[in-house]
């Protein structure tokens, strides 16, 4: 097992822009279907098999009959010959099988019976929570897939245990302790494919007691974040702050309550034990109050540790952008105090003072205090009566290189450039990119980089790509020219 992950337990920092096929809204609504369909554009697909090995095949929308997500649920298949797969071509090493066992595979392209028991069942609900989770990232956080690199991971149930956890290469689910389903719940799978996320996020965390509590924690909001993402409605697996509430993994309920964690046995506020210990309550604690505020209406009310109170939420979508920008810069000995200064850097950068302000507030709530390094709003200056030399302005957009060649499956990264150097006060936008690419914007401190990702159904030629950059009303653009060839080159 993956040293540092369980279930007990079940939390990021990016500046998006969305190319042209992405979804202008936050959730995204599931589709149904009877019948199965060819997916309109794409074309022969390749994707890496269990063993490592690639294997050609049409890349599909099966239909599955699913335990917790409702039916029929819409779900990335494989066809190959006269066999259809549970593997996802189009979201490369995401598939689904038996534990200890190959990738479910049939004549048929309907899947799964509906029963908390059957592992076909299970397999279903899988990819359609990992194919959410994966969409998540990248219409709201502007990631490429689980690895940042655009590939996911494959996923086995049947694990005859009352566990659940990624090892490093693979997520595996197995059962409650009533026997009555398996653990593949939307947060139970947004939670390992989250603990891949933020192992492969920032550099190496050092391990320690903080570092694992904040690896935990990290997991329960990815788990969160996917089921809000999928937005389903009550009698589904709603959005919600509980982990792990539909598989009732011990009979007792949800395993975290992330508005009070001290619920479920969890810590509230933020301390370290005489023996060193840290829990992973304190941040779900801090990201509720990020997001909700202390009382949201129609939603749980929140306490606080230390501080002002109440406190206003700024809604999940700006907390999970700042929790994930923050993410980027975890390193070796990461730590509650090293969150706080690296979420309120990402707050001030892609945000500004009021959610900077914000970010700093939920995390006094939780004890976690102000740290040296920490940025601060300047106090405003009265506007000057004498004419003299203006404040710097927004003149000039480029993007470097100018122009770039890329295959399907593959990305480019693109620098941005202003002038003069006004990024905290400048408003960026991409698009409309071909069909099938995915562009997003990252905002460090002063460096912004634009990831342009390109996939399979994306046609081959030349595409201009508009950057925008707004500054109160002063408004520029670039071009970069994307030339996407085919494998031949």
């Amino acid at each position: 097992m993956y040293p540092k992950t369980t279930l007990g337990a079940f939390a990021l920092m990016t500046v998006v822009a969305m190319g042209a096929t992405a979804p202008a809204s936050g959730a995204e609504t599931t589709s149904t279907v009877s019948t199965v369909s060819t997916v309109s554009g794409l074309a022969t697909a390749h994707s890496a098999g269990t063993d490592g090995s690639r294997s050609a095949g049409q890349a599909l929308l099966g239909s599955g009959n699913s335990h917790f997500n409702g039916n029929p649920v819409t779900i990335q298949t494989m066809q190959s010959g006269s066999q259809y797969s549970l593997n996802d071509p189009t979201r490369p090493g995401l598939n689904c099988g038996r534990h200890g066992g190959p990738i479910f595979t049939k004549t048929t392209d309907t899947w799964g019976d509906g029963t908390g028991t059957s592992l076909e069942t299970a397999c279903v609900d899988v990819m359609f929570a990992a194919q959410k989770h994966w969409d998540m990232l990248r219409n709201w956080l502007g990631r490429n897939g689980v690895d940042a690199a655009g590939r996911s991971y494959p996923a086995s149930v049947g694990l005859n245990t009352i566990n659940a956890y990624w090892d490093g290469t693979r997520t595996v689910f197995g059962h409650n302790s009533a026997r009555t389903n398996q653990l593949t719940s939307l947060d139970v799978v947004g939670f390992q494919y989250g603990l891949a996320v933020y192992a492969k996020t920032g550099t190496d965390d050092g391990n320690g007691a903080e570092a694992q509590a904040l690896e935990r924690s990290a997991a329960d909001i990815f788990g969160t974040l996917t089921e809000h993402y999928a937005n389903h409605p009550v009698a589904l697996d709603e959005p919600d702050y509980l982990i792990g509430e539909e598989v009732n993994v011990d009979g007792r309920g949800p395993l975290i309550h992330m508005y009070k964690p001290s619920l479920t046995g969890n810590e509230n506020c933020y301390s370290v034990s005489p023996t060193g210990t840290v829990d992973s309550g304190p941040q779900d604690h801090w990201f509720y109050l990020l997001a909700e505020g202390t009382n949201p209406p129609g939603k749980p009310a929140s306490p606080v540790c230390a501080g002002p109170s109440p406190l206003a939420g700024i809604g999940i979508q700006k907390a999970a952008r700042i929790f994930y920008l923050g993410l980027q810069r975890k390193s070796y000995g990461w730590s509650y105090r090293r969150a706080r200064v690296a979420t309120v850097q990402a707050a001030r950068s892609f945000y500004g003072c009021a959610e900077m302000n914000a970010t700093k507030a939920a995390w006094t709530a939780i004890s976690v205090p102000a740290q040296l390094g920490e940025p601060t709003c300047p106090t405003p200056t009265p506007t000057p009566t004498s004419s003299g030399p203006s404040s710097p302005s927004l003149s000039g957009i480029t993007a470097a290189p100018p122009s770039a060649t890329v295959r399907p499956g593959e990305f480019t990264t693109v620098q941005i450039k202003l002038t003069p150097d006004t990024v905290q006060q400048v408003a960026l936008s991409a698009g409309p990119g071909p069909a099938g690419t995915t562009v997003s914007i990252i905002q460090n401190d002063r460096t912004i980089t634009a990831t342009i990702s390109v996939s399979d159904s994306t046609p081959q030629g030349t595409h201009p790509i508009t950057f925008t950059a707004t500054s109160g009303a002063t408004t520029k653009t670039t071009q970069f020219i994307l030339t996407v060839v085919g494998d031949d080159g």
